[in-house]
């Protein structure tokens, strides 16, 4: 995917902007009297540096430790995690490749059938608590409650409905919402968490009005025709009563599950990864004095322990990842032709080919070739609409080499891997 690494400090000050963990985090007194902290989490510290660079388009992966405040005087828990991000791009292309991303590590350990997706939008959340009529100033400690209650339990399973007579005890006596409200969060429950495809017409049906929802809804529609395209369509399921695991999660969020457990027995789901959009993390930081708008951001975090046999040694090394030649995928004409770039790319993926395409649904062959510029590509391969559905060729570009070859679409596969084998050097592979 093109990805570099962003290393992370272990260790920094307690300065910055961003303080809502400040109560879970590890901190060391140093001898000289100065408080440092553990590192709590990979995103903050690179969303400071894309800040403070301008960046407006990159992608980033890190993998290190993360540090939580243990209960009492016990040793600091310690978990190994796995970041990936984009910056910049259209919504939802982004949010679809972070998904594939995580979904392709987990293949590697799991069966692919048993990866379950859970998503939800901010937007979308909030519009179904204005339906229920939960007020305003409770609907953080509603969302805190369903948090560590509700969402514990996958929607529509048995256990998840069994809990609601105690949740509803609790809704009503201890955050004091009233029985209507009550009753009109249980049949959000009932209604509106389950398949993606069922789920979001009775939402539309039911929050026609709200233009904020209606919107939400597209993007989450739109959101899944790019999964689909990618053939990530099965085991999706909607949950508007789940909240954002991080507070900067502000658009459409998700979190990604394995289902275990023996065929013919009860199963229960294993929390993998968390992800979403965070442009408000961005603008929350970006200087009113630079030019440029600050960018969009989609990120997942991974939890690596989760898909290692046994827990990693202290001393786990990272292995470098030696540069190789990557292929951008672009498209002439027929409206950026999204899907085949998408079917494309997958294919190179694949293949274990380095590759990308521009996020965005129609861009120019200007904002293409820039793109190639600023992400230091020179293989470019063009798909044009009389290529899809006429000749079957596309053209292969070397922007260094000044060569470029009409290919058949089947045989490119074939003919990047050579040519990436021979540093598109070898005058033959252009006859």
């Amino acid at each position: 995917h093109c990805a570099k690494r962003f290393q992370i400090s272990p260790l920094h000050t307690l300065e910055g902007k961003f303080t809502e963990n400040r109560g879970k985090t590890v901190k060391i007194l140093t001898q000289g009297g100065e408080m440092l902290e553990l590192c709590y989490e990979l995103r903050t510290p690179f969303v400071m540096s894309v800040v403070a660079n301008q960046i407006l388009s990159f992608k980033r992966y890190e993998v290190s430790w993360v540090h939580r405040r243990a209960v009492g005087h016990s040793i600091p828990y310690r978990f190994l995690q796995g970041d990936f991000d984009i910056i910049g791009g259209a919504s939802p292309i982004p949010e679809a490749e972070i998904v594939k991303v995580t979904l392709d590590v987990g293949a590697h350990f799991y069966d692919p059938k048993a990866i379950i997706i859970r998503l939800n939008h901010s937007k979308l959340a909030e519009a179904v608590c204005s339906w229920a009529g939960v007020p305003q100033e409770r609907r953080q400690n509603v969302a805190e409650f369903f948090s560590s209650t509700l969402v514990q339990y996958w929607p529509n399973k048995a256990d998840r409905k069994s809990q609601w007579s105690l949740i509803r005890g609790q809704l009503l006596q201890d955050l004091r919402l009233s029985e209507e409200v009550v009753e009109k969060l249980h049949k959000a429950d009932q209604r509106f968490c389950g398949s993606a495809d069922q789920v979001l017409a009775r939402l539309r049906g039911t929050l026609f009005y709200d233009k904020s929802a209606c919107k939400a809804l597209d993007e989450i529609s739109a959101f899944l025709k790019c999964l689909r395209i990618w053939s990530i369509e099965e085991h999706i399921t909607i949950d508007v009563l789940m909240p954002p695991s991080e507070c900067y999660y502000t658009d459409l969020f998700f979190q990604i599950y394995v289902k275990e457990g023996n065929p013919g027995s009860s199963s229960h789901e294993k929390l993998l990864a968390i992800g979403g959009r965070y442009d408000w993390l961005i603008e929350q930081a970006w200087d009113r004095t630079y030019k440029s708008k600050p960018p969009g951001a989609v990120g997942v975090s991974i939890a690596l322990e989760k898909f290692l046999p046994n827990s990693p040694s202290s001393d786990i090394g990272f292995p470098r990842i030696e540069p190789s030649i990557s292929v951008l995928v672009c498209s002439k004409g027929g409206g950026g032709l999204l899907n085949e770039r998408m079917e494309l790319v997958a294919e190179l993926w694949e293949a274990n080919i380095k590759a990308q395409f521009v996020p965005q649904e129609d861009p120019s062959l200007q904002e293409q070739y820039e793109y190639a510029s600023d992400h230091d590509i020179k293989c470019l391969v063009f798909i044009t609409e009389a290529g899809v559905s006429q000749t079957e060729l596309v053209k292969v570009r070397h922007l260094d080499a000044k060569r470029e070859k009409e290919v058949k679409r089947e045989e490119l596969v074939k003919f990047l891997s050579d040519a990436i084998c021979l540093q598109f050097k070898n005058p033959t592979i252009w006859s």
